[in-house]
């Protein structure tokens, strides 16, 4: 099951990625390629592929490993059978080559969105420039999310499978829980960083600092007139005082 959701997430986000990178990149080709149930035909292809990864060790072509503390079972490339390098080996490529993929697909991505956000000065273009932007912000999130929990895990399991790595210990259980961490965020990531949510939220924030603002103003309006009233009533005061004495005297 663990092999199967850090695979699928991997895929599916980097299959994202490309879909961004085509549509943005390249529109009027992707409008003429793109199939009403293409999504549906690549996630299936998808959850086949990490499906059949993952059921090799029913298989009896590799083997698993419950990892120290009994918390994690996983697929066990530490072993020094050539087997089990070899897959180790050829999972690892796989792995780093989504990682590389999709690191390339949304910066491309980025680089023409930031060009868009330079150029765009045109007042009717605002909300446009405003999209870019958050589009921008969700993808360096993504891609800074997706690199940080899939990059150490790729790399214990290639080190092991060329032997650069020999012990075992805490680091090979930490890559595993963090690789596993990735498939929990990223779907949190996508419905809490929705453009919806973020422009709601950004509203709210303007409204209530436009609040704030007047509330403070209206503040400072009332103490005004106060400090004036009591300033020409101590005036007045003063005057009559005076005129008072000159009489006397």
């Amino acid at each position: 099951m663990f092999i199967f959701i850090l695979t699928s997430s991997a895929m599916i986000v980097c299959a994202m990625s490309f879909d961004r990178f085509m549509a943005i990149l390249y529109p009027y080709r992707y409008n003429g390629i793109v199939k009403n149930n293409q999504a549906n035909i690549t996630l299936a292809v998808v959850w086949i592929t990490c499906a059949f990864l993952s059921s090799l060790p029913l298989l009896g072509l590799r083997s698993s490993l419950l990892y120290d503390t009994g918390s994690v079972c996983f697929l066990n490339f530490i072993s020094t059978s050539t087997v089990v390098r070899i897959y180790s080996f050829v999972y690892s490529l796989i792995g780093l080559f989504i990682l590389l993929s999709t690191i390339i697909f949304n910066m491309c991505v980025v680089i023409s969105l930031c060009k868009n956000i330079v150029t765009t000065n045109a007042v009717s273009q605002k909300s446009r420039k405003k999209g870019n932007t958050f589009n921008v912000v969700f993808l360096l999130v993504i891609v800074l999310t997706f690199a940080t929990c899939w990059t150490p895990l790729m790399i214990v399991i290639f080190g092991h499978a060329t032997a650069l790595f020999s012990d075992v210990g805490t680091l090979e259980l930490f890559a595993v829980r963090i690789g596993v961490t990735n498939s929990i965020i990223d779907p949190w990531i996508y419905i809490l960083f929705r453009k919806e949510n973020i422009f709601a939220i950004t509203r709210k924030l303007g409204t209530f600092c436009d609040i704030s603002k007047v509330t403070s103003n209206s503040v400072n309006n009332n103490v005004t007139p106060q400090t004036d009233a009591q300033t020409e009533s101590d005036g007045n005061t003063s005057a009559r005082t005076e005129h008072s004495i000159d009489i006397i005297i």
